[in-house]
């Protein structure tokens, strides 16, 4: 994440955030708020450096700490985090690697309800513009590699030329797909692939689920 959108993130000045980060000033409780509350990250962790950093939502969809003992509750699933694969939003990006070098624990009800199998979702990130607002730059994306059949509408991780793109799919009345950013910029014009074509797109999955990364 840029320092720009960082500090309108947490509802301060840029001048402000300099100073935070020289040291010159410390943050105050509001600022710790927005952060937590945007960022998911926990308040008291913030505050003391006590306990988990890292939050989830819940069955009802609150936020909670998630700690060790968690990872291995029934209710929660361990989904693999791709950091070096990047979904771009925007012209394009090569995955670097497929090997999984961290796991983030989810609420196995919670992505159910978001419409995903728990058993069958990975994370990746986004890169680019292209979806904003809908996705910011550097969101997670969770992603279902069970729903491979495009949907109108909903948003996928699509494999074109070797290039992961995040995009909204859109069916046209002659058959065609369109991968449609969701930034109205002239800079990410609409993608259309005729049904020839479209058997050559490789689906990575939908994304059931997104957030922003602090």
């Amino acid at each position: 994440m840029e320092r720009d959108e960082f500090a309108n993130l947490v509802r301060i000045s840029k001048n402000t955030l300099a100073h935070y980060e020289r040291g010159e000033r410390t943050p105050d409780a509001d600022v710790l708020r927005h952060y937590s509350e945007r960022c998911n990250v926990d308040m008291n962790w913030l505050i003391t450096g006590d306990g988990e950093p890292f939050q989830v939502r819940g069955a009802e969809g609150q936020l909670r700490a998630i700690g060790s003992s968690d990872l291995d509750h029934p209710n929660f699933v361990r989904l693999p985090v791709f950091s070096d694969v990047q979904a771009s939003a925007g012209p394009g990006a090569v995955p670097i690697s497929e090997r999984a070098n961290n796991v983030i624990a989810f609420d196995r009800k919670f992505l159910r309800d978001q419409g995903g199998n728990p058993e069958r979702c990975s994370i990746i990130f986004a890169r680019g513009t292209s979806m904003k607002p809908t996705i910011p730059d550097g969101s997670i994306l969770v992603v279902d590699h069970s729903q491979r059949d495009v949907a109108h509408g909903c948003i996928y991780v699509f494999n074109v030329c070797d290039q992961l793109l995040v995009k909204r799919a859109r069916w046209r009345m002659d058959g065609r797909l369109e991968l449609v950013s969701d930034n109205l910029d002239e800079n990410y014009p609409v993608e259309t692939f005729g049904p020839d074509a479209v058997d050559e797109l490789r689906v990575v999955g939908r994304v059931v689920y997104f957030c922003r990364t602090p």
